[in-house]
């Protein structure tokens, strides 16, 4: 089953990912420092053995950690209507904080 990463990311290397595991191989210890939307991790051609991801950003670091630990949740909560009010107001949260 092939994985796709469910949103885009400035920087992504979702291009890049077979050639960076045809480079890597089958490693038996795969860290990402700079996960985004874990492009080249979930393009893994290999069966998962140890994996690590880590991103400056927290927020992206928690949507990565909701999604693994509750999908349904993350999807009931992503699947509103977009309404401007409302994106602005959570705007302005992150951005307070």
């Amino acid at each position: 089953m092939k994985h796709v990463a469910p949103f885009q990311w400035f920087g992504g290397k979702s291009r890049a990912a077979p050639l960076i595991w045809n480079a890597l191989g089958n490693v038996p210890n795969y860290v990402e420092p700079f996960a985004g939307s874990l492009a080249v991790l979930l393009g893994r051609p290999h069966e998962a053995k140890t994996e690590t991801v880590n991103d400056l950003d927290a927020y992206l670091a928690n949507f990565w950690r909701a999604l693994a630990a509750d999908p349904e949740g993350v999807a009931h909560f992503c699947d509103w209507p977009v309404n401007e009010a409302d994106l602005l107001a959570r705007h302005r949260w992150l951005i307070a904080q």
